[in-house]
Protein backbone atom coordinates (compact mmCIF):
# COMPACT_ATOMS: atom_id res chain seq x y z
CA UNK A 1 0.00 0.00 0.00
CA UNK A 2 2.69 2.37 -0.67
CA UNK A 3 2.96 3.08 -4.45
CA UNK A 4 1.07 6.66 -4.09
CA UNK A 5 3.00 7.79 -1.20
CA UNK A 6 6.37 6.49 -1.02
CA UNK A 7 7.72 8.31 1.29
CA UNK A 8 4.99 6.38 4.34
CA UNK A 9 5.66 2.63 5.02
CA UNK A 10 2.84 1.70 6.36
CA UNK A 11 5.15 -1.73 7.56
CA UNK A 12 7.59 -0.13 9.67
CA UNK A 13 8.03 -0.76 13.67
CA UNK A 14 7.95 2.81 13.98
CA UNK A 15 4.26 3.02 11.86
CA UNK A 16 3.58 -0.03 13.83
CA UNK A 17 4.33 1.57 16.84
CA UNK A 18 2.23 4.52 16.31
CA UNK A 19 0.36 4.98 13.32
CA UNK A 20 -1.39 8.36 14.29
CA UNK A 21 1.71 10.74 12.62
CA UNK A 22 1.14 8.56 9.26
CA UNK A 23 -2.59 9.11 9.54
CA UNK A 24 -1.88 12.91 10.37
CA UNK A 25 -0.30 13.19 6.43
CA UNK A 26 -2.46 10.71 4.88
CA UNK A 27 -5.51 13.00 5.95
CA UNK A 28 -3.57 15.86 4.28
CA UNK A 29 -2.86 14.31 1.16
CA UNK A 30 -6.69 14.49 0.24
CA UNK A 31 -10.29 13.08 1.28
CA UNK A 32 -9.25 9.84 -0.76
CA UNK A 33 -5.53 8.93 -1.27
CA UNK A 34 -4.61 6.95 -4.31
CA UNK A 35 -2.75 3.90 -2.98
CA UNK A 36 -2.02 2.04 -6.31
CA UNK A 37 -4.06 1.43 -9.64
CA UNK A 38 -7.98 1.32 -8.68
CA UNK A 39 -7.22 1.51 -4.78
CA UNK A 40 -8.01 4.07 -2.43
CA UNK A 41 -7.56 5.33 1.37
CA UNK A 42 -9.93 7.48 3.01
CA UNK A 43 -8.75 8.98 6.01
CA UNK A 44 -11.19 11.60 6.81
CA UNK A 45 -13.73 11.36 9.02
CA UNK A 46 -16.81 12.75 6.50
CA UNK A 47 -14.93 11.02 3.84
CA UNK A 48 -14.76 7.60 5.83
CA UNK A 49 -18.58 8.22 7.03
CA UNK A 50 -19.86 8.81 4.12
CA UNK A 51 -18.38 5.92 2.29
CA UNK A 52 -19.72 3.26 4.85
CA UNK A 53 -23.06 4.79 4.64
CA UNK A 54 -23.42 4.78 0.62
CA UNK A 55 -25.48 2.38 -0.42
CA UNK A 56 -23.40 2.35 -4.01
CA UNK A 57 -20.40 1.30 -2.05
CA UNK A 58 -20.36 -2.76 -0.40
CA UNK A 59 -18.37 -5.82 -0.28
CA UNK A 60 -16.84 -8.05 -2.96
CA UNK A 61 -14.78 -10.27 -0.64
CA UNK A 62 -14.11 -12.67 -3.25
CA UNK A 63 -12.85 -9.71 -5.74
CA UNK A 64 -10.39 -8.17 -2.86
CA UNK A 65 -8.88 -11.62 -2.37
CA UNK A 66 -8.53 -12.40 -5.79
CA UNK A 67 -6.58 -9.66 -5.77
CA UNK A 68 -3.55 -10.84 -3.44
CA UNK A 69 -3.64 -14.28 -4.00
CA UNK A 70 -5.25 -14.90 -7.48
CA UNK A 71 -7.93 -16.94 -8.76
CA UNK A 72 -9.88 -20.34 -7.33
CA UNK A 73 -8.54 -18.89 -3.80
CA UNK A 74 -12.38 -18.89 -2.80
CA UNK A 75 -12.27 -22.38 -3.28
CA UNK A 76 -9.95 -22.57 0.06
CA UNK A 77 -11.82 -23.85 3.43
CA UNK A 78 -11.03 -20.81 5.12
CA UNK A 79 -12.25 -18.03 2.48
CA UNK A 80 -15.43 -20.18 1.43
CA UNK A 81 -16.18 -19.57 5.18
CA UNK A 82 -15.25 -16.40 5.56
CA UNK A 83 -17.42 -15.75 2.61
CA UNK A 84 -21.01 -16.94 4.15
CA UNK A 85 -20.07 -14.03 6.93
CA UNK A 86 -22.51 -11.47 7.52
CA UNK A 87 -19.80 -8.62 7.72
CA UNK A 88 -19.34 -9.25 4.13
CA UNK A 89 -22.51 -9.83 2.41
CA UNK A 90 -24.36 -7.02 0.62
CA UNK A 91 -27.90 -6.28 0.33
CA UNK A 92 -30.07 -8.64 -0.58
CA UNK A 93 -28.40 -11.33 0.72
CA UNK A 94 -27.15 -9.06 3.81
CA UNK A 95 -30.62 -7.55 4.55
CA UNK A 96 -32.20 -11.42 5.01
CA UNK A 97 -29.40 -12.63 7.13
CA UNK A 98 -28.82 -9.90 9.46
CA UNK A 99 -33.09 -9.96 10.20
CA UNK A 100 -32.73 -13.61 10.91
CA UNK A 101 -29.57 -13.19 13.42
CA UNK A 102 -31.50 -10.32 15.19
CA UNK A 103 -34.06 -12.04 16.16
CA UNK A 104 -31.47 -14.75 18.05
CA UNK A 105 -29.02 -11.82 19.20
CA UNK A 106 -31.64 -9.38 20.36
CA UNK A 107 -33.37 -12.15 22.49
CA UNK A 108 -30.49 -11.86 25.48
CA UNK A 109 -31.05 -8.62 26.83
CA UNK A 110 -28.16 -5.72 28.26
CA UNK A 111 -28.67 -7.27 31.92
CA UNK A 112 -28.31 -10.87 30.83
CA UNK A 113 -24.86 -9.92 28.76
CA UNK A 114 -23.97 -8.11 31.67
CA UNK A 115 -24.02 -10.67 34.34
CA UNK A 116 -22.42 -13.06 31.76
CA UNK A 117 -19.70 -10.81 31.37
CA UNK A 118 -19.32 -10.21 34.75
CA UNK A 119 -19.49 -13.60 36.08
CA UNK A 120 -16.59 -14.64 33.45
CA UNK A 121 -14.62 -11.41 34.93
CA UNK A 122 -14.52 -12.70 37.99
CA UNK A 123 -14.05 -16.37 37.47
CA UNK A 124 -10.69 -15.42 35.16
CA UNK A 125 -9.54 -13.25 37.86
CA UNK A 126 -10.17 -15.57 40.81
CA UNK A 127 -7.53 -17.60 39.10
CA UNK A 128 -5.12 -14.86 38.65
CA UNK A 129 -5.45 -12.89 41.69
CA UNK A 130 -2.62 -14.77 43.27
CA UNK A 131 -0.14 -14.90 41.09
CA UNK A 132 0.62 -11.52 41.24
CA UNK A 133 1.48 -11.12 37.77
CA UNK A 134 0.60 -12.15 34.49
CA UNK A 135 0.10 -11.02 30.36
CA UNK A 136 -2.67 -9.57 30.57
CA UNK A 137 -3.35 -10.56 26.86
CA UNK A 138 -2.97 -14.06 27.31
CA UNK A 139 -4.12 -14.72 30.99
CA UNK A 140 -7.44 -12.12 30.77
CA UNK A 141 -8.14 -10.17 27.18
CA UNK A 142 -8.18 -13.10 25.06
CA UNK A 143 -9.99 -15.83 27.88
CA UNK A 144 -12.79 -13.18 28.55
CA UNK A 145 -14.79 -13.15 25.43
CA UNK A 146 -14.17 -16.44 24.42
CA UNK A 147 -15.78 -17.30 27.66
CA UNK A 148 -18.53 -15.04 27.24
CA UNK A 149 -19.17 -16.80 23.84
CA UNK A 150 -19.58 -19.97 24.93
CA UNK A 151 -21.63 -18.76 27.56
CA UNK A 152 -24.12 -17.46 25.28
CA UNK A 153 -23.82 -21.00 23.53
CA UNK A 154 -24.06 -22.90 26.64
CA UNK A 155 -20.50 -24.75 25.62
CA UNK A 156 -18.47 -26.08 28.58
CA UNK A 157 -14.85 -24.60 29.60
CA UNK A 158 -12.69 -27.84 28.18
CA UNK A 159 -12.92 -26.82 24.73
CA UNK A 160 -12.17 -22.86 25.12
CA UNK A 161 -8.76 -23.13 24.31
CA UNK A 162 -9.28 -24.34 20.92
CA UNK A 163 -11.60 -21.68 20.06
CA UNK A 164 -9.40 -19.51 21.16
CA UNK A 165 -6.03 -20.98 19.02
CA UNK A 166 -8.35 -21.42 15.81
CA UNK A 167 -9.61 -18.03 15.94
CA UNK A 168 -6.46 -16.23 16.43
CA UNK A 169 -5.78 -18.64 12.43
CA UNK A 170 -8.84 -17.70 10.82
CA UNK A 171 -9.28 -14.04 11.53
CA UNK A 172 -5.86 -13.40 9.49
CA UNK A 173 -7.66 -14.16 6.17
CA UNK A 174 -9.71 -10.43 7.03
CA UNK A 175 -6.03 -8.81 6.84
CA UNK A 176 -5.62 -6.57 4.02
CA UNK A 177 -2.06 -7.96 2.86
CA UNK A 178 -1.40 -11.19 1.69
CA UNK A 179 -0.32 -13.91 4.35
CA UNK A 180 2.53 -16.36 3.92
CA UNK A 181 1.52 -20.13 3.25
CA UNK A 182 1.78 -21.55 6.59
CA UNK A 183 -0.72 -18.45 7.82
CA UNK A 184 -3.01 -19.67 5.19
CA UNK A 185 -2.44 -23.34 5.64
CA UNK A 186 -3.39 -22.44 9.29
CA UNK A 187 -6.40 -20.77 8.58
CA UNK A 188 -7.56 -23.43 6.70
CA UNK A 189 -7.70 -25.70 9.24
CA UNK A 190 -8.45 -23.76 11.31
CA UNK A 191 -11.53 -23.39 9.41
CA UNK A 192 -12.16 -27.25 8.76
CA UNK A 193 -12.00 -27.35 12.83
CA UNK A 194 -14.95 -24.81 12.89
CA UNK A 195 -17.13 -26.85 10.97
CA UNK A 196 -16.70 -30.22 12.06
CA UNK A 197 -17.26 -28.74 15.44
CA UNK A 198 -20.12 -26.90 15.02
CA UNK A 199 -21.99 -28.89 12.67
CA UNK A 200 -21.98 -31.55 15.29
CA UNK A 201 -23.10 -28.90 17.69
CA UNK A 202 -25.84 -28.44 15.80
CA UNK A 203 -26.59 -32.04 15.67
CA UNK A 204 -27.17 -31.91 18.91
CA UNK A 205 -28.88 -28.97 19.89
CA UNK A 206 -31.82 -30.27 17.34
CA UNK A 207 -32.00 -33.01 19.28
CA UNK A 208 -32.15 -31.37 22.41
CA UNK A 209 -32.60 -27.25 21.84
CA UNK A 210 -32.48 -25.02 25.01
CA UNK A 211 -32.07 -21.59 25.56
CA UNK A 212 -29.07 -21.13 24.26
CA UNK A 213 -27.79 -18.88 21.37
CA UNK A 214 -26.88 -21.83 18.73
CA UNK A 215 -30.49 -22.98 19.65
CA UNK A 216 -31.84 -19.71 19.20
CA UNK A 217 -30.29 -19.51 15.76
CA UNK A 218 -31.59 -22.79 14.77
CA UNK A 219 -35.43 -21.75 15.61
CA UNK A 220 -34.68 -18.19 14.29
CA UNK A 221 -37.35 -17.28 11.42
CA UNK A 222 -38.91 -14.85 9.12
CA UNK A 223 -42.25 -15.87 7.66
CA UNK A 224 -40.85 -19.26 5.92
CA UNK A 225 -37.36 -18.51 5.59
CA UNK A 226 -34.96 -19.97 8.24
CA UNK A 227 -31.12 -19.92 8.45
CA UNK A 228 -29.36 -22.80 6.62
CA UNK A 229 -26.55 -24.72 8.62
CA UNK A 230 -24.07 -23.70 6.83
CA UNK A 231 -24.97 -20.02 7.34
CA UNK A 232 -25.39 -20.63 10.90
CA UNK A 233 -22.05 -22.43 11.29
CA UNK A 234 -19.89 -19.22 9.41
CA UNK A 235 -21.95 -16.85 11.75
CA UNK A 236 -21.38 -18.26 14.99
CA UNK A 237 -17.33 -18.85 13.61
CA UNK A 238 -17.99 -14.84 12.82
CA UNK A 239 -19.14 -14.38 16.36
CA UNK A 240 -15.63 -16.00 17.51
CA UNK A 241 -13.82 -13.75 15.33
CA UNK A 242 -15.64 -10.28 15.55
CA UNK A 243 -16.58 -10.83 19.43
CA UNK A 244 -13.30 -12.85 20.27
CA UNK A 245 -10.25 -11.13 18.43
CA UNK A 246 -11.62 -7.46 18.36
CA UNK A 247 -12.44 -7.33 21.89
CA UNK A 248 -9.44 -8.51 23.31
CA UNK A 249 -7.41 -6.69 21.48
CA UNK A 250 -10.30 -3.99 23.04
CA UNK A 251 -9.47 -4.69 26.21
CA UNK A 252 -5.52 -4.38 25.94
CA UNK A 253 -5.91 -1.56 24.15
CA UNK A 254 -8.03 0.36 26.80
CA UNK A 255 -5.99 -0.85 29.85
CA UNK A 256 -2.62 0.64 27.81
CA UNK A 257 -4.35 3.85 26.88
CA UNK A 258 -5.27 4.16 30.38
CA UNK A 259 -2.07 3.71 31.51
CA UNK A 260 -0.52 6.15 29.38
CA UNK A 261 -3.14 9.15 31.16
CA UNK A 262 -2.77 8.16 34.76
CA UNK A 263 -5.09 11.15 36.27
CA UNK A 264 -8.00 9.59 34.10
CA UNK A 265 -6.76 6.31 35.23
CA UNK A 266 -7.11 7.23 38.65
CA UNK A 267 -10.42 8.87 38.12
CA UNK A 268 -11.91 5.33 36.45
CA UNK A 269 -10.89 3.69 39.55
CA UNK A 270 -12.38 6.13 41.88
CA UNK A 271 -15.92 6.63 40.17
CA UNK A 272 -16.66 2.93 38.02
CA UNK A 273 -19.86 5.54 36.65
CA UNK A 274 -17.11 6.66 34.59
CA UNK A 275 -16.22 3.50 32.69
CA UNK A 276 -18.57 3.78 29.42
CA UNK A 277 -16.75 6.84 28.84
CA UNK A 278 -13.53 5.58 29.22
CA UNK A 279 -15.21 2.60 27.03
CA UNK A 280 -16.25 5.60 24.17
CA UNK A 281 -12.97 7.49 24.25
CA UNK A 282 -11.04 4.51 24.07
CA UNK A 283 -12.77 3.25 21.00
CA UNK A 284 -11.57 6.46 19.38
CA UNK A 285 -8.49 7.02 20.25
CA UNK A 286 -7.04 3.18 20.26
CA UNK A 287 -9.73 1.45 18.46
CA UNK A 288 -9.30 -2.75 17.33
CA UNK A 289 -10.14 -2.27 13.64
CA UNK A 290 -8.36 0.12 11.76
CA UNK A 291 -9.40 -0.77 7.98
CA UNK A 292 -12.49 -1.40 6.12
CA UNK A 293 -12.69 -2.15 2.67
CA UNK A 294 -15.18 -1.53 0.31
CA UNK A 295 -15.69 -2.19 -3.21
CA UNK A 296 -17.77 1.02 -5.73
CA UNK A 297 -20.64 -0.75 -7.60
CA UNK A 298 -21.08 2.00 -9.43
CA UNK A 299 -19.04 4.59 -10.73
CA UNK A 300 -19.38 7.79 -8.21
CA UNK A 301 -17.70 10.83 -7.41
CA UNK A 302 -16.71 11.37 -3.56
CA UNK A 303 -15.28 15.19 -2.64
CA UNK A 304 -14.65 15.90 -5.88
CA UNK A 305 -12.76 12.49 -6.83
CA UNK A 306 -14.33 10.31 -9.71
CA UNK A 307 -14.25 6.63 -8.59
CA UNK A 308 -15.15 3.96 -11.38
CA UNK A 309 -17.00 0.72 -11.36
CA UNK A 310 -14.53 -1.86 -9.63
CA UNK A 311 -12.71 0.50 -7.21
CA UNK A 312 -11.89 -0.44 -3.96
CA UNK A 313 -11.46 2.13 -0.74
CA UNK A 314 -9.85 1.23 2.42
CA UNK A 315 -11.73 2.91 4.99
CA UNK A 316 -8.85 4.23 7.81
CA UNK A 317 -11.62 3.93 10.67
CA UNK A 318 -8.25 4.83 12.98
CA UNK A 319 -7.51 7.70 11.12
CA UNK A 320 -10.97 8.82 11.00
CA UNK A 321 -11.23 9.26 14.78
CA UNK A 322 -8.15 11.41 15.38
CA UNK A 323 -9.54 13.67 12.38
CA UNK A 324 -8.90 17.17 13.97
CA UNK A 325 -11.79 18.50 11.92
CA UNK A 326 -14.61 16.42 13.83
CA UNK A 327 -12.41 15.84 17.16
CA UNK A 328 -11.13 18.71 19.48
CA UNK A 329 -7.60 17.71 20.30
CA UNK A 330 -7.85 14.37 18.74
CA UNK A 331 -4.38 12.85 19.68
CA UNK A 332 -5.43 13.96 23.30
CA UNK A 333 -7.30 11.00 25.83
CA UNK A 334 -10.20 12.67 27.12
CA UNK A 335 -12.36 10.99 29.50
CA UNK A 336 -14.79 13.67 29.60
CA UNK A 337 -15.99 14.66 25.90
CA UNK A 338 -19.20 15.48 25.69
CA UNK A 339 -21.81 12.63 25.18
CA UNK A 340 -23.41 14.35 22.32
CA UNK A 341 -20.05 14.47 19.91
CA UNK A 342 -19.81 12.98 17.09
CA UNK A 343 -19.42 9.17 17.83
CA UNK A 344 -15.90 7.49 16.85
CA UNK A 345 -16.46 4.99 13.85
CA UNK A 346 -15.04 1.93 16.04
CA UNK A 347 -17.55 -0.29 15.02
CA UNK A 348 -18.00 0.94 11.46
CA UNK A 349 -21.19 2.35 9.70
CA UNK A 350 -24.68 2.03 7.82
CA UNK A 351 -25.76 -1.77 7.08
CA UNK A 352 -23.02 -3.22 7.97
CA UNK A 353 -22.60 -1.51 11.73
CA UNK A 354 -21.33 -4.11 13.77
CA UNK A 355 -24.29 -6.72 14.98
CA UNK A 356 -22.58 -7.30 18.22
CA UNK A 357 -21.73 -3.81 19.19
CA UNK A 358 -23.80 -3.64 22.51
CA UNK A 359 -22.20 -6.82 23.71
CA UNK A 360 -18.66 -6.01 22.90
CA UNK A 361 -19.52 -2.23 24.87
CA UNK A 362 -20.67 -4.48 27.74
CA UNK A 363 -17.66 -6.78 27.38
CA UNK A 364 -15.20 -3.77 28.02
CA UNK A 365 -16.84 -2.47 30.73
CA UNK A 366 -17.10 -5.40 32.89
CA UNK A 367 -13.36 -6.49 32.39
CA UNK A 368 -12.14 -3.22 33.03
CA UNK A 369 -14.87 -3.07 36.29
CA UNK A 370 -13.09 -6.18 37.45
CA UNK A 371 -9.64 -5.43 36.50
CA UNK A 372 -9.89 -1.86 38.28
CA UNK A 373 -11.90 -3.79 41.73
CA UNK A 374 -10.01 -6.89 41.91
CA UNK A 375 -6.14 -5.63 41.19
CA UNK A 376 -6.34 -1.67 42.49
CA UNK A 377 -2.63 -1.84 42.38
CA UNK A 378 -2.76 -2.69 38.28
CA UNK A 379 0.46 -1.57 37.06
CA UNK A 380 2.48 -2.49 33.27
CA UNK A 381 5.33 -3.59 33.71
CA UNK A 382 8.67 -2.23 31.51
CA UNK A 383 5.89 -0.22 29.03
CA UNK A 384 8.14 0.71 26.86
CA UNK A 385 9.80 -2.53 25.22
CA UNK A 386 5.72 -3.17 24.53
CA UNK A 387 5.51 -4.66 20.44
CA UNK A 388 1.74 -3.95 18.48
CA UNK A 389 0.86 -6.70 16.14
CA UNK A 390 2.11 -6.78 12.80
CA UNK A 391 -1.03 -6.02 11.41
CA UNK A 392 -2.84 -3.54 9.00
CA UNK A 393 -6.42 -4.49 9.64
CA UNK A 394 -6.19 -5.09 13.29
CA UNK A 395 -4.60 -2.95 16.15
CA UNK A 396 -3.43 -4.46 19.77
CA UNK A 397 -0.61 -5.45 21.78
CA UNK A 398 1.34 -8.82 21.47
CA UNK A 399 1.74 -8.83 25.47
CA UNK A 400 0.88 -6.43 28.24
CA UNK A 401 3.18 -7.88 31.34
CA UNK A 402 1.27 -6.54 34.22
CA UNK A 403 2.13 -7.36 37.93
CA UNK A 404 -0.45 -6.11 41.11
Amino acid sequence: MTDAAPSLDLTSPEFLADPYPAYTRLRAMGPLVPMGPGVWLAARYTVADAVLRDARFGRDFAASVERRYGPGIMDAPAFRMVGRFLLLMNPPEHTRLRVLLSKAFGVKQAAELRRLAAAEAERLLDGLIDTRSADLVTAFNYPLPIAVICALMNLGSADRPLFERETRALVQVLEITALSRDALDAANRAALVFEDYFRRLLAERRRAPGPDLVSLLLRAEEGADRLSEDEIIANITLLFLAGHETTANMLGNAVWSLFRHPEDWARVRREPGLLAAAVDESLRYEPAVHIAARTVFEAATVADVALAAGALIYVNLGAANRDAEVFEQPDRFQLGRPASATKALAFGGGIHYCLGARLARIELECGLAALFRRLPALRIEQPHTLRWKPTLTIRGLDALPVSW
